[in-house]
């Protein structure tokens, strides 16, 4: 059943936000600012490429590479870990998200961590 208007205080993703295509994006978006109560807030967090070149060609040979390798040598299965590299350099980073929420009134405050290695962004409902 549908959460109903302006019903939550607030909306957490972490790791998932890769996955979505752009239209998904907005779909989100729009329904995460319809939830949200006025003052409700949004935390996201996503691993990302970096935007350093030094720093992006060991960072993706590591998703790409290193982490399916370590998935078939711990886990028998590496198909779900290469996905990990394939979805990242597809979504680079929060920026869509960043601005479908922005389209969708909400305020948003974009983050960078571990220098772009992840993104990450805290949003809120205005209160009026």
């Amino acid at each position: 059943c549908p959460l109903a208007d302006a019903s939550v205080d607030g909306v957490i993703s972490s790791f998932g936000l890769k996955t979505f295509d752009p239209d998904q994006l907005d779909q989100l978006a729009r329904e995460t600012a319809r939830v949200l109560k006025p003052g409700g807030r949004v935390a996201m967090l996503e691993i990302s490429v970096p935007p350093i070149a030094l720093l992006r060609w060991p960072y993706l040979l590591y998703i790409g590479g290193v982490v399916p390798l370590l998935g078939r040598l711990m886990l028998g299965n590496p198909d779900h870990y290469r996905l990990l590299g394939v979805y990242t350099r597809a979504f680079v980073n929060c920026n869509r998200a960043i601005e479908a929420l922005r389209k969708a009134g909400l305020i948003v405050e974009p983050w960078s961590f571990f220098f772009g290695c992840a993104t990450g962004l805290v949003a809120h409902r205005p209160a009026s």
